[in-house]
Formats: structure tokens, sequence, C-alpha cells
């Protein structure tokens, strides 16, 4: 995982712009090759090497996303199979960006790359964005709706010991109107993990925040300090 504040990585989201169930022996979390990539970045039954989530400020929607979409071809060649764009429910000028990726080197290289940050800069992002790098580890989202979710960034004691504690919820999630969940783990940090839900409702995502379950099984599976919520909702998204 890596989190950059500087200007130079706030290129990275225009080029580069959680979802599928895993097979049985790796049902509690356990990355898949990158081999085993999927033609979409949210289908079937398959997982990838890597993913990355931008976040940062524009100064305008519409003129951030025509030079967004100008530079799909450089992220296709970095290995993103795709983007989902995202925007803050109480911050619109917030967006967020997560792309799937095969191939963990090239992206680092892709997002690191000097030429990123004057296309960013071009593009009207304001301030540095906060770059996280993951490893996918579980999907099962449902796809290519522009549902409201949150995403979740916490730091852990054990992932496996987490991991146990988030699986055993997954009956309260279903209870609680959780419709897709997805679980990636820091690429450089195996204690930094972050979830994303998707709910119909975005009631019923505070209510989720809210709940005494979900904190009791954040203190059982090890979660350190406060955990980083955040409120979305989906835009856009597309496959390359």
């Amino acid at each position: 995982m890596i989190q950059h504040k500087a200007a130079w990585m706030v290129i990275a989201l225009v080029t580069l712009a959680w979802a599928c169930g895993p097979a049985p022996e790796t049902a509690k979390g356990d990355p898949v090759a990158a081999e085993a990539a999927p033609v979409s970045p949210d289908s079937g039954t398959r997982m990838t090497s890597a993913a990355v989530l931008v976040s940062h400020r524009v100064t305008d929607y519409e003129t951030w996303k025509t030079a967004f979409e100008a530079d799909r071809p450089a992220r296709a060649e970095a290995s993103c199979l795709g983007h989902y764009l995202k925007r803050g429910v109480d911050d619109p000028d917030l967006v967020y960006v997560y792309c799937l990726a095969t191939d963990g080197d090239k992206l680092r290289t892709f997002l690191e790359s000097s030429e990123l940050a004057e296309t960013m800069r071009k593009a009207g992002v304001s301030g540095g964005p906060t770059v996280t790098l993951m490893k996918p580890m579980s999907r099962n989202l449902v796809s290519k709706q522009r549902l409201p979710g949150i995403i979740v960034f916490h730091q852990v004691e054990d992932y496996a010991t987490w991991r146990v504690a988030y699986d055993a919820l997954e009956e309260f999630r279903r209870e609680s109107g959780i419709v897709g969940h997805a679980v990636t783990q820091g690429y450089d940090d195996s204690h930094r993990v972050v979830v994303y839900h998707q709910a119909d409702e975005l009631d019923d995502l505070r209510a989720f925040v809210d709940s005494p379950e979900l904190k009791e099984a954040m203190r059982r599976g090890g979660v350190v300090g406060e955990p980083e919520i955040h409120f979305i909702q989906v835009v856009d998204f597309a496959a390359y």
C-alpha cells in the first residue's frame, strides 16, 4: 500500500482512473494469481493481482472527466482492466477512482511517472491525492449498477484474525441491507485493509456503520484505532 500526498501523484488518477467471489480454496481471502484476471473490472469468479484506489478533489467534475476519458489507453497500457468512478455523497467534488490491474509493478511505475502529474494538473485536480495500492482478496459485488457504498480503511493487528471476524459477520451484513462487498489488503502492508460495501439504500449503509454489531466485530478482529469511512455513490464504470 502506498499513500502519497504529493502533487506529482495527482496524475495517477487521471490515467488510472471491491468484486467477484474467489475460488473455493481462496474463500477466506487468499489472493488469486494474476493470470486468473477477468476481462471486465467487476465480473465473474476470478481475481486480479493488484488494484488501486485514488481519491482527490476536483475543481470541476466534467472538465476532469473529459481528461480522464482521454487517458484510457494509458491506463490500459499500465495493465488496468477497467475503472469505477465514485463521488462523495456528502462532498461531490471528492472523486474516487478504483482500478483492477494484472501487473502490480507496472501499475506502480505508472502511478509514479512524472507524465501523469502533468495530465492531472491539466485536469483540474485540487490539492494532492491519496493513492492506495492494494491486493484484491475477495469480491462479491453487484456489478454494473450505480449503487451507494462505503469505503472503509483500517489497520489490523493480524489479517487472518481480522478475516475470521469479518466472515462471521456475513449474515448480519445481509440482514442490514448490504448487497455486495469486497476486501483488499495493502500491497506493501499486510496490516492495511480496505473494505467496500454496497447497498440499495444509503440509509442502510449509515445504520450499518453505526451498529454495535459492526463495532464489536472490529474489536474482535483486532482493528487498530478508528477506521476511516467514506460514503460514496458510483457514477461511472467501464471495462478496457
